[in-house]
């Protein structure tokens, strides 16, 4: 669970903490409305399917303004925002609300970048966080129809790669918030496989790994980073590998990636 989410029905910023004893409440409501339970089993059960539905959270997936994203001392704060970055994530808001969602959570303004120890835990964390999501919304601004996906530069980011891989369901929204189409639907999937050279059996369901590290390294070739060391810290997911985060290291950040792939990988094709 990441360490800070958006609470939807007040539009709220909440830490764990609060998390914690939300999720708890509404899972003590949960029980108390099956009533009993003939077996320990069977509350066990109940448990588990309570507990998935009151946890779920959608994640949004976009590419950043210029200026104008909401930060999160900017919903702290709880400011009176307005323009693009927050009709964006009002939007997101909505859709994750349609989906049953509870919680929601963005880059732009549920991780506290003043905290050095909570930007490295969610970089860290990334992959993981949208492998939880209950479903990911792919915002791609470029396209009003899925035959603009090849131009589009969400396709192009570094970070929107393990987005587009890890959650379980990704739902793309274009121009004006029109749905454009889900991630494992067939014709989305051979169309996203020819812009991306991702097989579409990996758009459906990858697994994480230090295999196959020179095919992974061509999906990744051509994506963009703003940040020089993003270019290695937006793979961690990718390669399930663990670095420290150490932004000013520059270049340095690729090679300590590699050290981490070479160790436990034996393919002569990483050295291509």
């Amino acid at each position: 669970m990441p360490a800070h989410l958006i609470y939807l029905p007040t539009k709220e910023i909440i830490g764990r903490g609060d998390i914690k004893a939300l999720v708890l409440t509404q899972l003590k409501e949960h029980l108390n409305f099956f009533g009993s339970f003939e077996s320990d089993y069977e509350r066990e059960c109940a448990i588990g399917s309570s507990l998935r539905n009151v946890t779920k959270y959608a994640i949004l997936s976009h590419r950043w303004l210029n200026d104008g994203e909401p930060s999160f001392r900017d919903m702290l704060q709880k400011k009176r925002l307005s323009g693009p970055g927050h009709d964006k994530l009002m939007r997101f808001c909505q859709i994750a609300n349609h989906h049953k969602c509870i919680f929601a959570w963005s880059d732009t303004c549920c991780i506290n970048k003043e905290s050095s120890t909570e930007l490295e835990e969610a970089i860290r964390s990334m992959f993981r966080w949208y492998s939880n999501a209950y479903v990911c919304i792919a915002y791609l601004a470029d396209s009003s129809s899925p035959e603009d996906f090849k131009k589009d530069a969400w396709f192009t980011r570094g970070w929107t790669l393990q987005e587009l891989l890890a959650p379980k369901v990704v739902r793309f929204f274009g121009v004006g918030w029109q749905h454009l189409g889900d991630r494992d639907n067939i014709e989305i999937g051979d169309l996203i496989s020819s812009v991306t050279n991702i097989p579409v059996v990996d758009l459906q369901r990858f697994s994480p790994g230090r295999d196959r590290v020179h095919e992974k390294m061509r999906w990744a070739a051509r994506r963009k980073t703003t940040r020089v060391e993003d270019v290695a810290y937006c793979l961690l997911g990718i390669f399930d590998v663990s670095l420290t985060v150490a932004y000013g290291e520059g270049k340095r950040a690729w090679t300590r990636l590699m050290e981490a792939i070479m160790q436990s990988c034996n393919e002569w094709q990483v050295f291509a």
